[in-house]
């Protein structure tokens, strides 16, 4: 009786080199981030792939260059952030307003997704403007005004507020901004994201 190799096709092994391939990526991806969060840009491509583990070959494997890796790594924090808010709106409320009080809510908080986009230290103003990160920058924008837009609730008001936010996001946690006051913040504009009603 002869030894035959195990059977790499069936659905024990099905997968796996797909499930490595993602988990290198995106564990490249999150050292990419914090090393540009802390050190700037020009940290080298080895530095990067040591913190990942990896090669530096494997990191030129999945990132042919570093402009493909901040665009990867743009397109993470973007989502990051896209997916906490989606996840954070209530539908219960069931009134106009959802999505923005739902950013409020996220943009007040000490989350990982906010600090990498909002801080000031954050990935996005580590990596600055290029072509490419401001092609990006511009398609991600154009996705949440589509998203506020169909929010429900007046433009000026929404755009107000959702400003409103981002400067709490830049602030929390600095000497400007006390924890006491960053609530009493919060809660103020989650009560102007209620729609006004028809006769004001």
């Amino acid at each position: 009786m002869r030894n035959e190799p195990p059977d790499r096709g069936g659905p024990a092994g099905a997968g796996q080199p797909t499930r490595d391939r993602e988990r290198t990526r995106a564990a490249i991806i999150s050292a990419a981030g914090r090393l540009i969060a802390e050190r700037g840009s020009g940290v080298s491509l080895a530095a990067i792939a040591a913190e990942a583990g990896v090669s530096k070959g494997a990191l030129t494997h999945h990132f042919p260059s570093r402009a493909a890796l901040h665009a990867a790594l743009i397109e993470d924090v973007g989502e990051r952030l896209w997916d906490e808010v989606s996840a954070d709106v209530d539908l219960s409320e069931a009134r106009p307003g959802m999505f923005t009080r739902a950013y409020i809510r996220v943009l007040a908080s000490d989350s990982e997704a906010t600090r990498a986009v909002f801080f000031p230290s954050s990935i996005l103003l580590s990596l600055g403007s290029g072509e490419f990160v401001d092609a990006h920058s511009a398609a991600e924008a154009q996705r949440w005004r589509a998203a506020f837009a169909a929010d429900g609730l007046p433009t000026d008001l929404g755009l107000a507020l959702r400003c409103a936010a981002e400067g709490l996001a830049a602030n929390a946690g600095s000497v400007f901004l006390s924890a006491e006051e960053l609530a009493l913040t919060r809660t103020r504009l989650l009560a102007l994201a209620e729609a006004p009603s028809p006769h004001e």
